[in-house]
């Protein structure tokens, strides 16, 4: 009995298990290979970017009115014609994306262009070269009474030195006695003499000029009274100086202006060519240039320049204050020498 009762058991254990799988009580089962499944196909499509919208400009708290700031940049637009532009200094033609025509912005009018440099002057034709030292003698005739005056011209270096001595000789020497000195000093500049000083003393009256050639203005101090002050444009002679810028500067072209100081005021004088001449001198016979000043009201000035000897004064016609015509005739130069 014992040992046929476990197999009806153990049967009964077995059946109750069955019906249980069968139920669906139970969800274990046997583990089992499975195949793997294909792989889906991948599919991939371009589809357009979504636009992009305009960034929105960041709002700044304002800026309190004590510490002012410079305004902040506009933000940048990307692809848009009709965005603002600030104003520019010329018409400008901004570069467009390749799709789209260029846009011409309007501003104020372009800047001119710089003047070219101005073209500097011609410089001065060179100077009639003088010897060191000159000593020219002349016979004065003044009305009825007869002297001599010697003009002595002394350069070193760019300064130059003239000095004129006239006396009364012969008869006139007891009706007129005394000296006339006159004395003009200054340099030689590449356009010709620049005066800086003037003294002249006619018995024992003496008065003096200075010039400021950079200020344009002359100072007199006359033998009496106070002192007068003159203003020029330009360059300026004296009575003696224009006598050697003549010389230095010759032959003219065309007509010639200066400003001459004639020991009491400045005049503007224009002188013209009268055309060469031969003239019979102490010398002999001399080619020489002759000049007339224009009529100004002032008196008659005419002057004969050698042209074979360095253009200097070989006679001088003029009237002075009184109306009375002197005249000076050559009579020696020393060194005696021709112009090259």
């Amino acid at each position: 009995m014992g040992r046929s009762a476990r197999p009806w058991w153990l049967a009964l254990a077995g059946s109750l298990l069955l019906h249980g799988a069968l139920l669906g009580g139970l969800t274990w089962s046997l583990p089992q290979w499975q195949a793997q499944p294909e792989s889906l196909p991948i599919e991939a499509r371009l589809m357009p970017a979504p636009p992009v919208a305009a960034p929105r400009p960041s709002v700044k708290p304002p800026v309190p009115p004590s510490r002012p700031k410079p305004a902040p940049l506009p933000e940048p637009v990307e692809n848009v014609a009709e965005a603002a532009m600030p104003e520019v200094a010329a018409d400008v033609a901004m570069a467009a994306p390749p799709d789209e025509p260029a846009v011409e912005i309007h501003g104020l009018e372009p800047e001119p262009a710089s003047p070219p440099a101005a073209e500097a002057e011609p410089a001065a034709p060179p100077l009639n070269p003088l010897p060191p030292r000159l000593d020219l003698r002349f016979q004065v005739r003044y009305g009825l009474a007869r002297g001599e005056q010697t003009l002595v011209w002394v350069n070193e270096g760019d300064r130059y030195t003239i000095t004129s001595v006239a006396g009364a000789t012969g008869l006139a020497g007891v009706f007129y006695r005394g000296r006339f000195v006159q004395t003009s000093r200054g340099r030689i500049a590449p356009g010709g003499l620049v005066p800086e000083e003037f003294w002249d003393q006619r018995g024992d009256k003496r008065s003096s000029a200075r010039f400021d050639a950079a200020k344009g203005t002359l100072t007199l101090d006359p033998a009496k009274g106070a002192p007068r002050h003159f203003a020029y444009p330009g360059a300026v002679q004296d009575a003696l100086s224009l006598f050697f810028q003549l010389a230095l500067t010759a032959p003219p072209d065309g007509q010639l202006a200066y400003t001459v100081f004639n020991g009491k005021r400045l005049r503007d004088y224009t002188y013209e060519v009268r055309g060469e001449t031969r003239l019979e001198t102490a010398l002999g016979p001399l080619r020489t240039l002759h000049l007339a000043r224009m009529a100004d009201g002032d008196g008659r000035f005419e002057i004969w320049l050698a042209i074979d000897r360095h253009y200097l004064p070989v006679r001088v016609l003029h009237s002075d204050d009184q109306g009375s015509e002197v005249e000076l005739v050559l009579l020696s130069i020393s060194p005696l020498g021709s112009a090259d």
